[in-house]
């Protein structure tokens, strides 16, 4: 607190020497990783769909705008330069280099789970990925039957016609590293079982843990494992529909709120010294993914949480902007086209969301208490700050989540927290684990009877455009307190780039 005060008193001194001195005071606090990662984010946004010499091309262009900037003594636009070419050639090296198309004889190795379908068919994908010998980039979705239930590390062969990811699913396929789907016609044959790895181990525990889980809570096993490993599977479409409409249907995917949870939990077993804590909660994020398989979004959310709690043992001010950003970063550089997936979206415009409106929304309703004012003012920050992400992937808005968010969260860590503790004590002592989970199940009938009957209160949202988008993301900026200018101001900046952002979204 008392950094704060000196930070605040600092940068007013500061200010008004800049003014007293005649210089025009700045728009915006100087991040350099949050500059870093939006310039990332244009070179992927316009460099998508560039072959790598004209990435290499565009590359070499930027950078000398970059080096003019830097002699003209524009650190800024020098930073949001460079990282924008390369996220031209970061996305121009990720494409696929072959994919045959027609149709022949498939074989690959099953690298994931199969998924079973409708009419006894299985959905599978296939790395090693071959057509008619000819090799094929990435993996290879396949639809087929079998004669035999498919497991992992399987290698089959199968009939079929390859085609290339439909414009519509390139982009999110493109981020499972899928580039062509395959339709088999017939059975495919299974060939042989490749060796046991790692991820395979890793598979089977989760597997096992599932299996623990459905002990422990038979009355809704499938909610429990999705609350918990964040599959899905085995939910039925009525109750995931019912999820969806009362707006918490992110209880279902593991996302930040369930690693933080979980992580906080586990932190306070280390709160003397900073450094023991951050190393104690990495071990703890690594194996959180490890039985969940590595899945994507409690990767994302380790590395935004880590990224967060290293500032206290290098004595840093926590910067949730500048962590976000820097989690972004990482994660694009790793796979560029984790921009265009859902999960990846909604839980980065939903925490930008909070860091950006929940302290505007929170200010006016402080008589109702700090928590409910938290509670709602974060609520609402996130589906107003969500509702173009929600329009491009779900042509709607679920407001009802303003209210069963507020009931629901907190009662998602009575659930989740006792329920992970539940399912490790049933590995030495069913019953122990058993009792301990009583509470979780408890919790989780409460959830569920909020889905059944909570109803749906939602806005049909057409797919904005990507100006649209980045002008409502531009708006929340100028909301927040990042834009250092008096509230007043704030508000109208906001409320024109609102107003422009809602023009370009309907008409075009």
């Amino acid at each position: 607190m008392r950094q704060e005060k000196l930070f605040q008193k600092t940068y007013s001194y500061d200010q008004n020497a800049q003014t007293a001195a005649g210089k025009a005071s700045p728009w915006f606090h100087a991040r350099p990783v949050a500059v870093t990662a939006l310039g990332l984010l244009f070179g992927l946004l316009i460099g998508d769909g560039f072959s790598l010499l004209r990435a290499m091309i565009a590359c070499v262009v930027l950078l000398v705008c970059a080096l003019a900037a830097r002699i003209l003594k524009k650190a800024m636009w020098t930073v949001f330069l460079v990282f924008m070419a390369l996220g031209f050639v970061r996305v121009a090296c990720a494409a696929p280099t072959q994919v045959p198309t027609g149709t022949g004889v498939v074989q690959g190795r099953i690298c994931e789970t199969p998924e079973a379908r409708d009419f006894g068919q299985y959905r599978v994908y296939l790395d090693d990925a071959t057509l008619n010998g000819n090799p094929i980039s990435g993996r290879l979705r396949l639809f087929t039957r079998f004669a035999t239930e498919p497991a992992y590390g399987q290698v089959v062969s199968a009939s079929a016609e390859v085609v290339a990811s439909a414009e519509k699913y390139r982009l999110n396929d493109r981020y499972r590293a899928v580039f062509a789907v395959a339709f088999a016609r017939g059975e495919t044959k299974i060939l042989w079982q490749s060796p046991p790895d790692l991820y395979g181990h890793l598979l089977e525990l989760r597997e096992t843990i599932a299996t623990r889980i459905a002990l422990l809570f038979p009355n809704a096993p499938g909610e429990a494992k999705g609350m918990i490993l964040g599959d899905t599977s085995d939910i039925d479409d009525e109750m995931l529909t019912a999820f969806r409409d009362t707006g918490i249907a992110h209880l279902l995917s593991v996302s930040g709120l369930h690693v933080s949870m979980l992580a906080l939990a586990f932190s306070l077993l280390f709160r003397r010294n900073a450094w023991v804590r951050f190393a104690a909660v990495a071990v703890f994020c690594a194996l959180y993914a490890a039985i969940t398989a590595f899945s994507p979004p409690v990767v994302r959310s380790g590395i935004m949480l880590l990224i967060g709690l290293l500032a206290f043992p290098l004595r840093r001010r926590l910067d949730a902007i500048s962590a976000l950003a820097a989690s972004f970063i990482l994660i694009l550089f790793y796979n560029p086209y984790s921009l265009w997936n859902a999960g990846f979206q909604l839980s980065y415009v939903a925490v930008l969301s909070m860091i950006l409106l929940a302290p505007v929304f929170q200010k006016p309703l402080a008589r109702l208490g700090s928590t409910a004012a938290g509670l709602l003012g974060a609520s609402t920050a996130v589906v107003i700050g969500t509702l173009p992400t929600s329009g491009y992937f779900f042509g709607q808005a679920q407001f009802l989540s303003l209210v069963t968010n507020l009931f629901v969260i907190p009662i998602s860590g009575v659930f989740l927290i006792p329920a992970v503790l539940g399912v490790l004590l049933s590995f030495v002592s069913l019953p122990v684990g058993s009792v301990v989970a009583w509470v979780a199940r408890a919790a989780l009938d409460i959830i569920l009877g909020v889905a059944r009957f909570g109803g749906s209160v939602s806005l049909a949202l057409p797919a904005p455009n990507v100006v649209a988008y980045l002008l409502w993301l531009a708006a929340m900026v100028f909301a927040s307190r990042l834009f250092l200018r008096p509230a007043k101001t704030r508000a109208l900046m906001a409320a024109l780039l609102a107003e422009v952002s809602v023009l370009f979204w309907i008409l075009f």
